[in-house]
């Protein structure tokens, strides 16, 4: 079985991946994907991969259009998408934005990312979102739209990926 892997991926970004699959003789190929970051043939399975919670949270957040309209493609094609993400958060719901921990750091006091005015305290800005609620808009992508959200470490992420396309491995 083949596993492939979208054209449009950053370079550099999937090498981890890339020589994880070859020491364990998976084959690849690159070619365009509609949507995801990796398919096999016959499967009605798609893998979209992002580096950390805070990329998955850009998305949700500022590529929510974006983002939405790729998980519609799947479903429109009668695949579910599954979106790994190479990072364990302990607790989701507890998780602080990097911009907002980089603010408070900097003017040494809390920049209250949670707080009602919903402006970043020192750049004026639309605040970024916050685990309580990328947590409740996690949960409302994978009720409407059959979407699946999982967390791996960046060094398991190669095996997942098997795993959930069902592509065999050698041990």
């Amino acid at each position: 079985m083949v596993l492939y892997c979208d054209t449009r991926q950053h370079a550099g970004k999937h090498n981890a991946k890339m020589r994880w699959w070859e020491s364990h003789g998976v084959d690849t190929e690159v070619r365009k994907l509609d949507f995801g970051d990796y398919m096999t043939d016959g499967s009605n399975i798609s893998v979209d991969t992002k580096r950390s919670v805070a990329e998955l949270a850009q998305n949700v957040r500022r590529d929510h259009a974006r983002f939405k309209r790729e998980i519609e493609r799947a479903n429109a094609a009668g695949c579910k998408l599954v979106v790994l993400v190479e990072e364990k958060p302990r607790d989701l719901v507890k998780w602080t934005n990097p911009h907002c921990r980089s603010c408070e750091i900097r003017r040494r006091s809390a920049c209250a990312p949670m707080s009602p005015r919903g402006r970043c305290a020192r750049h004026g800005t639309v605040k970024p979102i916050q685990g309580p609620s990328l947590s409740k808009t996690l949960r409302t992508m994978e009720e409407r739209y059959g979407v699946v959200f999982e967390f791996c470490r960046p060094s398991e992420s190669a095996r997942r990926v098997c795993e959930i396309l069902g592509v065999s491995y050698d041990k």
